[in-house]
């Protein structure tokens, strides 16, 4: 097929049509003509892989890593980080408006961007110890691409790959705990890289954003872009209202340590008990749940100030957002590594109208986009 792509959809893959039929391209920009072939067919629309760009985008650029489009990872590197930036908020925009139907969505959405070279702390490596190789599978295949190095990750990962001493014994010992992945074959290692060390597992490291001292395993889920991660930090914390804080999702406590010291009542509510342990360490004065949100929030519903929310990809529970409303707060700080159900759930949160946006490009080179609204009741 021959298609013009009209805009970029969530996942920053190109938006077209075809007959009628939408048709989602991966590796195209928006106004770009590109020859493209079709890989799947969904109900309502079709999933195609571009062949070749017959008229290219001026943002377009040539990738940087000598993987790209081998390995799975890092499938937006056709553009600079900037312009990956900007084109994720046009995805957040296009979303408020068609999903969430916001018709007042901020004029001024900010953005927040860093480099790629270096950016990524946290990463998942895949090891083969049939052909003794370890590395990231390949685009849309289980198979394993051996790589010696990643330009995304930060140095102490990449040693890692070039050695693999520590990679072949931490994947043995996911192993004998049953860490592997059914469809491949392949032990799997989560590493994660601090101030002080690489960990591979439960071991807890330390890293210093704005001051603060986290502690950090590679067993939970801590944001890998730690130079973009103080801006996301810094909107949370001054955007938010009042004496008491729900930090729900509240993970290894990162936005519950904002208010450390203050005179603030912080609710930390997180179901992952061994995310929950790390944040009594890292926000020790937040009252913290081990619960599901769904079910805590019946249970313990109450008046807050501000509820910071930062759901899985999926979104809220239509039961947690009735529950989030019932809560009145004066404000909800909702962050999303999804924008498409973030516009979902704001559909869903009637008597809340949105004063603030913006895009935080923790993943440059990647699809993938995480944004934050301020929701302030009317």
């Amino acid at each position: 097929m021959v298609l013009k792509i009209e805009k970029l959809a969530t996942g920053a893959v190109g938006l077209s049509r075809n007959d009628g039929r939408t048709v989602l391209v991966h590796g195209a920009l928006p106004g770009e003509v590109v020859d493209c072939s079709e890989v799947q067919a969904k109900n309502g629309y079709s999933i195609a892989e571009t062949i070749s760009v017959l008229e290219p985008s001026p943002l377009r650029r040539e990738p940087v890593c000598p993987y790209y489009g081998i390995c799975g990872g890092c499938d937006f590197q056709i553009v600079s980080e900037h312009d990956s930036a900007m084109l994720k908020k046009d995805i957040l925009r296009d979303n408020l408006c068609r999903i969430g139907k916001v018709a007042d969505v901020p004029e001024d959405i900010e953005v927040h961007y860093g480099a790629f070279g270096g950016y990524r702390h946290r990463a998942r490596f895949h090891i083969d110890f049939r052909n003794r190789k370890w590395g990231f599978l390949a685009k849309s295949s289980s198979s394993l691409v051996h790589i010696a190095s990643c330009p995304a990750l930060a140095s102490g990962l990449n040693e890692l790959l070039e050695d693999g001493r520590r990679l072949l014994d931490a994947g043995r010992e996911a192993m004998f705990s049953n860490r592997v992945n059914r469809d491949t074959g392949f032990a799997e290692v989560s590493a994660f890289e601090g101030d002080d060390g690489v960990s591979l597992g439960r071991e807890t490291v330390n890293i210093e954003i704005m001051g603060i001292r986290y502690m950090v395993s590679a067993n939970v889920f801590f944001q890998s872009n730690p130079s973009v991660l103080p801006s996301l930090l810094s909107f949370v914390k001054e955007n938010a209202v009042g004496e008491s804080i729900m930090d729900l999702y509240s993970g290894v406590g990162t936005f519950s340590a904002l208010f450390e010291g203050e005179e603030r009542r912080v609710y930390a509510v997180e179901r992952d008990k061994a995310c929950l342990a790390l944040s009594r360490l890292n926000a020790p004065s937040a009252l913290s749940f081990t619960a599901d949100v769904s079910v805590w929030g019946r249970k313990n519903g109450r008046h807050v100030d501000t509820v910071i929310v930062d759901p899985p990809r999926t979104g809220l529970a239509e039961d947690a957002v009735s529950q989030i409303i019932s809560w009145k707060p004066e404000r909800i700080i909702y962050i999303s590594c999804n924008s498409s159900t973030l516009a979902r759930d704001i559909s869903r949160m009637a008597g809340y109208r949105i004063s603030k946006a913006a895009v935080f490009d923790f993943y440059p080179g990647s699809g993938h986009d995480e944004s934050a609204v301020i929701l302030d009741r009317e």
